[in-house]
């Protein structure tokens, strides 16, 4: 299953949007309203969040590329995801940010699964535009 965000515009350049989504903190921020629970992970590589209908979901921090990409995995190895992050430089005040989510989940899940993720992440890249 595979859910891409369109290009964000972020109101950061590179350096300082690739800094501000290094943080996990910083993702309290970006979820849906109806966020029932949002813990960093006591590592602060990564973060555990409820939402909605969706079981709690957990991102952990696989790889960062400065200032360009960050990449987060699964947890538990149950269910196997990876969240990317791109940002690109636009200039010395802005960049752009596109979400990529790739799991590989048993057919039931998938469908379960893929409205509310496409959804979770969508507004993750729409919140995302509206920091200032």
């Amino acid at each position: 299953m595979k859910v891409n965000t369109n290009k964000v515009r972020f109101a950061k350049n590179q350096q300082e949007a690739y800094n501000f989504l290094l943080d996990m903190k910083n993702y309290e921020q970006l979820m849906p309203e109806d966020t029932k629970s949002f813990e960093v992970h006591e590592t602060g590589n990564g973060f555990t969040v409820g939402v909605g209908a969706l079981p709690k979901v957990g991102m952990r921090l696989k790889e960062s590329i400065e200032p360009s990409k960050i990449v987060f995995e699964s947890p538990a190895p149950a269910f196997e995801y990876t969240l990317t992050i791109d940002i690109d430089a636009i200039n010395e005040n802005s960049s752009e940010v596109a979400l990529d989510f790739e799991g590989n989940f048993n057919m039931m899940i998938e469908m379960m699964a893929k409205k509310p993720l496409t959804s979770f992440i969508e507004t993750i890249a729409e919140n995302l535009g509206k920091i200032k």
